[in-house]
């Protein structure tokens, strides 16, 4: 996966490559939502941002910089 395919949950921050863990699913989180064009998604550990996703509201809302490497 090359640096700029990668998706950002807009809730938490996590990533393709730097899930984070759901605990309803008591596993790595997954994709929920995914825009890879636009590089953004929600993930299931933040089913929360699904609103504002789906409302247009794409804005990460955790400062996130992602550094390959």
């Amino acid at each position: 996966m090359k640096g700029n395919d990668l998706a950002v949950c807009i809730g938490c921050g996590c990533d393709d490559l730097h899930a984070c863990w759901d605990d309803d699913a008591s596993a790595p989180c997954t994709w929920l939502r995914l825009d890879r064009t636009a590089g953004l998604g929600v993930c299931s550990a933040c089913p929360e941002s699904t609103e504002a996703w789906d409302a247009g509201d794409l804005e990460i809302k955790v400062p996130h910089e992602y550094s390959p490497g």
